[in-house]
């Protein structure tokens, strides 16, 4: 199947990873070698990593839609694939508590130092593009630490978004060097629904992993909120656990990742990727509660009909 939203651009998405492998090739041993297998392992050129394209492609999408010169394209599109990567590990280190943790903080702040050069020479000290920086970082930060005490997906679904609040600088950006900042809001907005949508498709896959690690998990709010459980504060409960996989709680979840594809869809914002891209998510998402449905009637027609079909799948 075709990706309207990332296939044209794997030219560009390649341009962007060279430079990042440029940058790299620069760090001290053995911090250089560690940075180019990362940078491997979100190359969605090289494999499948994951949706994390939307904290870097952006800026190659708006050269299509509005324009952008290609080197100021690819040169914000590079500054913000470091970025990610200092809050993907950011986040890795914060969520799971890897054996390589120290590694994992150290590497970020290289990345963050090279992120920081890169939007430097893209903006004047005095651009508002420093402040919409910080207040992204800050929408970071407050996010992070209230994961375990706020029931951020009970309270407004868009609010799970503001833990990837600074990849929106990848459009804010974009809208400065078009000198079109008066469009920054509405298309930011847009994205929050992308980023949204993106976080309840990680969190519908990683929901008993989460549930282990007492993650905060916007699926697991869902199914508290209807049990009237009081997530997070308190340890999910077996009966939480017990409705993980039933079938209308997961299609009232699909649902209002649908609502909100409905409202970006209807914006008429003149960035059809960005619509195309959470179309293609909630399309998962969809996809991945109908997966589990066939699963449960196999299972329910009972086990020589499952060892079959198993058997079909794996051949």
């Amino acid at each position: 199947m075709r990706r309207e939203w990332f296939d044209p651009f794997k030219s560009d998405v390649e341009v962007v990873f060279a430079a990042a492998e440029q940058l790299v090739q620069n760090y001290p041993e053995p911090m250089s070698e560690h940075a180019l297998e990362q940078i491997h392992l979100v190359n969605p050129l090289l494999r499948d990593s994951g949706h994390s394209y939307i904290g870097y492609i952006i800026p190659l999408w708006m050269q299509l839609s509005d324009g952008l010169p290609q080197a100021k394209a690819h040169r914000l599109s590079t500054a913000c694939l470091m970025h990610m990567l200092y809050f993907l590990n950011q986040d890795e280190v914060m969520d799971e508590r890897p054996a390589d943790a120290t590694l994992k903080l150290s590497l970020g702040n290289l990345y963050y130092m090279d992120a920081l050069s890169a939007y430097s020479e893209l903006f004047h000290p005095s651009s508002p593009f420093w402040t919409y920086f910080r207040q992204y970082v800050e929408d970071w930060a407050l996010s992070v630490t209230g994961e375990h005490s706020i029931d951020y997906f009970n309270r407004s679904p868009l609010l799970i978004a503001q833990k990837a609040a600074p990849l929106q600088l990848g459009a804010a950006g974009s809208l400065l060097l078009l000198e079109q900042g008066h469009r920054i809001p509405s298309v930011c907005s847009a994205v929050n629904i992308a980023l949204m949508t993106l976080q309840m498709t990680d969190d519908f896959t990683d929901t008993k992993q989460d549930a282990v690690h007492g993650n905060y998990n916007s699926f697991l709010s869902h199914i508290s909120a209807a049990l009237e459980h009081h997530y997070p504060a308190h340890p999910v409960s077996e009966c939480v656990h017990d409705n993980v996989y039933n079938t209308q709680f997961m299609n009232s979840y699909v649902d209002i990742a649908r609502q909100y594809n409905m409202i970006l869809t209807s914006s008429n914002l003149g960035i059809p990727h960005l619509e195309a891209f959470n179309s293609y998510l909630c399309s998962i998402l969809g996809q991945a509660v109908q997966n589990i449905e066939q699963h449960k009637k196999m299972l329910l027609q009972g086990g020589f009909h499952y060892w079959m079909s198993e058997q079909h799948h794996g051949s």
